[in-house]
């Protein structure tokens, strides 16, 4: 296994972008050099609160790069102290091995997790170093959350172009992605040869961002880690088949109602005179806390719901890698007992409901409790089988099953990104060797697949697409392995049937 950069020379320390000159400084390792909180729109504050992100401001001379900009505002968890909250927060971060500016590299454009509430682009388990020594830009960005990047009310409809209302989030997601198409190539890399990745409700946006019209051509891959958003039943508002994560324009200005109510606000232009404290404090008295606030099917950003884009073959015919982790938390709405199954059968499966009762009179009293467990595998799978129904480019998938030492986590959620940035030894967890060999591998995995639209590569197991004549899945354990994925006969049975639906 060869690593290209970052052996005989050092990378570029200033370039130029659209607004100015900026310089960066050396990473970790000084052949690679990181540019961070370069502003990629116009603070959104005061009246630019809850307004479509703007162009960035120009500034004259060099801008100082070697420190990352503001953290988004945390909506949720504890409050953060080792970084600054602000609104002003439209910073992206470039890492590079780049030379010169010439060099058309290909990028790598992340997008964290955070429940949609919260998360923020520089966690040490974020760093680009891991790319760049594989001949990768690494790019990661900054963009609102929580009310401040979900909120939907009919007032925006009048405010922002086009007519639309709420999906500030995922524009300023776009935005970004558009800055880094415009950009990248003063870093060294190739606006044409980028992939975006993203984790949590990171990969609920990357997986949104290659459904939008908005983004086609701005990508050539996309890597999904738990994960991709699909036709399931998790969604206990709306149903069977309903997403989880889009909502109606009038069901969003309902929601934007409440919570305006809440904060005892009657317009926008009272709500923007609330502190960011105030507007938390708010949200937290929601009824329904996580998901309150959720993107919005505005005929803009989204003219259909992002899970119908996939379904019927309208996201982009690009590469894909999809996975998740064994033992993260994404568990069902629901229980299946076999006092539940007829009322679970009558609400999902419409005419077909005595058939899924049949299939559970068939199971033993354990099989239909865990009937409806690793959802992840069920969303990766039917991630994979929709592309295939629908003739595009067959997914990799992949399921991480090593289980981190020290507190009995197993294979949590959003184990993998330590991993595939190599930043293990910047963890607390006492990772022996084997963990050190396998964040190597998926490491190169990864920028294979970000390099040619193909992981494989000199020294890995080979790691094959899911096909009609092939469905394994590659097992990262102590070492990789391909193998099948089996899923619980009630998954399945979701999965046969959602196929199935027009």
């Amino acid at each position: 296994m060869t690593f290209p950069y970052g052996r005989d020379g050092y990378a570029l320390i200033e370039t130029d972008t659209e607004t100015g000159r900026v310089r960066g400084i050396p990473g970790n390792n000084p052949h690679f050099t990181v540019f961070r909180g370069i502003p990629y729109a116009k603070p959104p504050v005061g009246e630019l609160r809850w307004r479509h992100p703007q162009p960035a401001e120009p500034w004259e001379g060099v801008r100082d790069c070697s420190r990352f900009g503001n953290i988004p505002y945390q909506f949720m968890g504890p409050p953060e102290t080792r970084f600054t909250m602000s609104e002003d927060c439209l910073y992206i971060n470039v890492w590079t091995p780049a030379k010169s500016r010439d060099e058309k590299l290909p990028v790598l454009f992340w997008n964290y997790g955070g429940a949609f509430m919260g998360g923020y682009s520089n966690r040490p388990q974020y760093d680009g170093e891991a790319m760049c020594k594989r001949g990768v830009v690494f790019v990661s960005f900054n963009y609102r959350t929580g009310p401040l990047g979900m909120l939907s009310v009919s007032e925006m409809k009048e405010e922002n172009p086009y007519g639309s209302m709420g999906n500030i989030y995922y524009l300023d997601q776009i935005a970004a992605l558009k800055w880094t198409r415009r950009n990248i190539a003063n870093f060294g890399g190739d606006p044409d040869r980028i992939t975006i990745m993203g984790h949590s409700s990171g990969a609920v946006a990357v997986t949104a961002l290659a459904a939008t019209p908005l983004t086609k051509g701005d990508m050539v891959g996309c890597i999904i880690q738990s994960g991709p958003t699909t036709r399931d039943f998790m969604d206990p508002d709306h149903g069977a088949e309903s997403s989880p994560f889009w909502i109606t324009e009038e069901d969003a200005a309902q929601r934007g109602d409440e919570y305006m109510k809440i904060c005892g606000c009657r317009n926008l232009a009272e709500m923007r005179k609330l502190s960011c404290e105030e507007l938390k404090a708010a949200y937290l008295k929601t009824e329904r806390k996580l998901c309150h606030f959720r993107g919005v099917i505005d005929g803009y950003v989204f003219p259909e719901d992002p899970v119908e884009t996939y379904y019927h073959g309208r996201n982009h015919d690009i590469r894909y890698i999809v996975g998740h982790t064994g033992d993260e938390g994404m568990r069902p709405t629901s229980v299946l007992t076999r006092k539940n199954v007829p009322a679970y059968a009558a609400e999902n499966f419409g005419d077909r409901a005595k058939e899924f009762e049949a299939l559970c009179d068939s199971l033993k009293d354990g099989e239909l409790s865990d009937a409806l467990l690793d959802n992840g595998a069920m969303r990766s799978r039917l991630f994979a089988e929709t592309q295939l129904k629908n003739g595009m480019k067959p997914a990799y998938l992949y399921c991480i099953i090593r289980r981190a030492p020290g507190d009995g986590a197993g294979a949590y959620h959003g184990e993998e990104l330590w991993y595939i940035n190599e930043a293990l030894s910047r963890d607390w967890r006492d990772y022996t060797g084997s963990d050190f060999d396998l964040a190597r591998q998926m490491s190169q995995y990864w920028a294979n697949f970000v390099i040619s639209g193909n992981p494989n590569g000199l020294g890995l197991i080979e790691w094959t697409p899911f096909t009609e004549t092939s469905k394994n899945v590659m097992m990262f354990d102590t070492s990789p392995w391909m193998g099948e994925r089996k899923l619980s006969k009630v998954n399945e049975y979701i999965v046969n049937y959602l196929l199935s639906k027009p």
